[in-house]
């Protein structure tokens, strides 16, 4: 059912506005607010590298202890998970990127070109080094400053892998995902 003229034009500026905040909201609440009362895609005005040309550079991130670290210092992690994905979100924009999707404190993300890739991968361990991490967290052994090299803070391991990649838009989240070897190597 269409909704009339009035409440159409509101909720379309509602949701205008909501766009903005995208990156802090889950994607089914997109997914549902525009599968429920509109008839494109939430993701057409969103460029998702590989969709055209079935290539793209993928970036694979994981917080490195993270499960010792959660049973260790819980309040702390909850804190650096935060700090975690600031980072890394604001790298995203930064570069380009299409956040693919967060299974726990590891992300998933699309470039068009394999410099961007590397250079977001570049830029995120120069950020998280820099990064106002707590107090609690940086008390731990393996977040300490590190006399070897520059680590202080939650300590992350990134991969990229780049080639073919099968792109299919996920109905219940409204996010494209990837698959093929690319993904899987």
């Amino acid at each position: 059912a269409s909704l009339p003229d009035p409440l159409d034009t509101a909720f379309r500026s509602i949701l205008s506005n909501l766009e903005m905040y995208r990156p802090y909201l889950p994607d089914a609440l997109f997914a549902q607010l525009y599968n429920t009362h509109m008839t494109r895609s939430p993701r057409k005005d969103v460029f998702v590298p590989g969709l055209a040309s079935e290539q793209a550079a993928l970036v694979f991130t994981d917080i490195q202890g993270s499960t010792a670290t959660w049973e260790a210092c819980p309040d702390g992690m909850r804190i650096g998970l935060q700090v975690h994905n600031n980072v890394i979100r604001e790298c995203i924009a930064m570069y380009d990127g299409y956040e693919v999707k967060t299974i726990g404190d590891a992300f998933m993300v699309a470039f068009e070109h394999a410099n961007d890739a590397v250079q977001f991968s570049l830029a995120v361990q120069e950020d998280l080094v820099h990064a106002e991490w707590p107090d609690q967290l940086l008390e731990l052994e393996h977040c300490k400053n590190d006399a070897v090299g520059p680590w202080c803070g939650l300590r992350v391991r990134i991969g990229v892998h780049c080639g073919s990649v099968d792109v299919e838009l996920n109905s219940l989240t409204g996010r494209y995902d990837y698959f093929g070897d690319t993904v899987n190597k």
